[in-house]
């Protein structure tokens, strides 16, 4: 509890080691494991202390926190749930429960989780953050602030608190205020990576890009393998990298889940699945499409516009919320969590379309992409996609940390892999920023 993490990870080793029985030592042992990045390992001696003793609530609460941390979430919901069965009042087992919940995607019950633990520990100011996360993600803004407001009220120097409620802010468009929250996150806590990042997001919108750059260096200089910001420097900076890291594109649209279609489709007229599927449609009269692999699939509107039309539709996507969004449409005969490059090397392809509907803004290098397709398809077919559309050169990577593709760079690898450019056209994408984003719109067969 002093912060002597290595005095007490060695004095219970040594208890655990001289008396393997010892339950407290191998507790102590999973919380300075846990504590000190080794979650693996953490998770072994968490195990071991909620075998050892079966009805200690709070080893059963520190072993579903550790398996969350992994990722292993289902393992930790059983956890978490046995620790709130052996002690129902238990506020902080209500909590991690619900950070068990949002990481799935169950949000409603990640709420459920937190109103219950606030009830039982009014000053709780954990459970007031995490509740203002979740309520963030389903794009309740006004009330996440207020849950991050009253965390801050609860616990003066809660650093996340500030950064998150930065983030909340810079979405309500209030910039200034969420650069003074962010700020002061950065104040109580010098070394949040996140902080940092946060701040950089909302300078960047306020257009000053060079105080982003600083912002961005410092999150990586905390974080070495701090991938979004990595990005989003790179896109101020002036690179044009291959790709958008996996972390980056994943977090993003986990993160975007459950608002993306209120937001996109609602706020920023977003029409592309409807306009892809009208040209397909225009390009073979007969209406009779086959079977179809969306490439990106998202929440699943092409999915919605397009099922008529096909005998079989199947679609990937590297966000499990994105998917689980896309599930509840049931358009889709098949859901696959993966990475499109990796799918398409490795699965047997045998399919008419290939759809992928603002998924490219994210790839940048769609050589790997034309290449397999061509390459691995059981027979020819038609690729069909959107970019966000630009006239210089090949691909480039824009300061939005999205990437736009000319005509000029699809053309040649058109050349190079042997596809037909069968219809181009550019079409207004969406909204940002009181005007519309050109897209580039194309059919290709092969």
């Amino acid at each position: 509890q002093a912060g002597r993490l290595d005095d007490a990870e060695k004095l219970a080793t040594s208890i655990s080691q001289d008396f393997p029985k010892h339950q407290f030592a191998w507790k102590v042992l999973g919380a300075v494991l846990g504590a000190t990045g080794r979650k693996s390992e953490a998770v072994n001696a968490n195990q071991t202390s909620v075998a050892l003793s079966p009805q200690d609530t709070e080893a059963h609460s520190n072993l579903g926190n550790t398996l969350q941390e992994l990722g292993r979430l289902d393992e930790a919901l059983a956890s978490l749930t046995q620790a709130i069965a052996l002690k129902p009042d238990y506020a902080e087992a209500h909590s991690n429960l619900g950070n068990t919940l949002q990481e799935l995607g169950r949000l409603d019950e990640a709420l459920a989780s937190y109103t219950k633990a606030i009830a039982l520990k009014p000053d709780y100011a954990e459970a007031h953050s995490n509740l203002g996360a979740a309520l963030q993600r389903l794009g309740r803004l006004d009330e996440a602030e207020a849950s991050y407001t009253q965390a801050i009220a609860l616990k003066p120097d809660f650093a996340k608190a500030y950064s998150n409620m930065g983030t909340a802010l810079l979405e309500l468009g209030r910039l200034d205020e969420a650069e003074v929250s962010c700020g002061q996150a950065i104040v109580l806590k010098p070394d949040l990576a996140e902080a940092h990042y946060n701040l950089g997001n909302t300078l960047k919108e306020l257009g000053r890009l060079d105080e982003a750059e600083v912002s961005y260096t410092q999150a990586i200089t905390l974080k070495p393998d701090y991938a979004e910001a990595k990005h989003m420097l790179a896109a101020l900076s002036g690179e044009t990298t291959a790709t958008a890291p996996r972390d980056y594109v994943e977090g993003l649209f986990d993160n975007y889940a459950t608002k993306f279609e209120s937001s996109l489709v609602g706020n920023l007229e977003y029409k592309m699945p409807k306009m892809i599927v009208e040209m397909i449609l225009k390009n073979n009269p007969s209406g009779m499409l086959g079977s179809i692999l969306d490439l990106g699939c998202g929440t699943g509107l092409t999915g919605l516009e397009i099922k008529k039309y096909c005998t079989n539709l199947e679609g990937i996507d590297l966000s499990k919320r994105m998917l689980n969004e896309a599930r509840k449409k049931n358009a889709y005969d098949r859901l696959t969590y993966r990475d499109i490059v990796d799918y398409l090397l490795t699965e047997s392809l045998h399919f008419d379309y290939f759809i992928s509907t603002d998924v490219f803004i994210y790839v940048g290098d769609l050589s790997n992409v034309f290449k397999l397709i061509k390459s691995n398809n059981s027979s020819g077919g038609k690729l069909v996609f959107s970019t966000e559309h630009t006239d210089k050169d090949e691909f480039y990577l824009e300061k939005s940390g999205r990437y736009s593709h000319s005509k000029t760079y699809i053309k040649s690898l058109c050349e190079k892999f042997n596809y037909t450019l069968a219809h181009f056209e550019i079409v207004n994408l969406r909204k940002e920023k009181g005007g519309y984003l050109a897209g580039g719109l194309y059919l290709l067969d092969f």
